[in-house]
């Protein structure tokens, strides 16, 4: 029970890694904010579900591309809950964009989401921690981050600024106090990649992918990468700052031959 009578808000949490934490974090004790990106049924359900387990849960919504959203839905928290002492920032998207081929929409969308949403959260959330003296930021960069994929090239890029970010936004903020650190998942069972492990027109991909990973097992699963964020957002990490924890059951160490 880390986190008793500590609010959580986790954008991106009504699915994949972000939903996963969202009921790590409640499990421990947390009262957690679940937001999501548009539909606050998908929320609701979330926090049905921690409820159901008696956590402590309460659904939000906003649109990280846009500033005044991110903005509202902080103040909807602090008015809900009264502070926040952890942020998590789980918002993101996942799709190719090949070269000679990508629109200009496609490119904002991917920009706007993973690394415009994670600074205005944490834009709109660091003045309370700073106030305060303590708090907990995690972001969520890639494993894209350390090896490239052909066709994802920004999508790399992005998960790459988010490593750069984070590093940024620690000697920033860890003079008043506040922990930023990131987690940077390898392949992790979401919906986004649904179809990749369950359709058989991915199945040499997925035998390749196999193949390309040391431990054998190609995909994690989200609770595994919820407990590396709670880790990074409990106090046995002190002394963490700027550091991106990288989990990708070995994929990136080197070739496999």
């Amino acid at each position: 029970m880390r986190f008793i009578d500590k609010v959580v808000l986790i954008t991106g949490g009504s699915s994949g890694i972000g939903k996963a934490a969202a009921e790590q974090f409640a499990h421990e004790g947390a009262t957690v904010a679940v937001v999501a990106s548009a539909n606050i049924a998908k929320a609701a359900a979330v926090v049905n579900a921690i409820e159901k387990k008696n956590g402590k849960a309460a659904a939000f919504v906003a649109n990280v591309c846009d500033v005044a959203s991110i903005e509202k839905m902080v103040r909807d928290v602090v008015s809900t809950f009264g502070r926040i002492d952890i942020l998590v920032n789980s918002a993101g998207v996942y799709y190719q964009t090949p070269i000679g081929e990508t629109s200009e929409s496609a490119y904002d969308r991917m920009v706007d989401i993973n690394l415009k949403g994670t600074f205005f959260t944490v834009n709109a959330v660091a003045p309370l921690l700073k106030q305060q003296r303590h708090g907990k930021i995690v972001n969520i960069a890639s494993a894209s981050a350390y090896t490239a994929t052909r066709g994802f090239s920004l999508y790399c890029a992005v998960k790459a600024g988010i490593m750069m970010l984070t590093r940024a936004l620690a000697l920033e903020l860890a003079p008043h106090g506040v922990n930023v650190n990131a987690i940077a998942p390898g392949n992790t069972a979401t919906p986004m990649n649904e179809a990749i492990r369950t359709r058989p027109e991915y199945k040499d991909l997925l035998a390749t992918m196999t193949r390309a990973t040391p431990s054998g097992q190609t995909y994690s699963r989200p609770e595994e990468m919820a407990g590396i964020v709670a880790f990074l957002a409990s106090e046995e990490t002190r002394a963490i700052h700027g550091a991106t924890i990288l989990v990708d059951q070995g994929r990136t160490a080197g070739l496999i031959y």
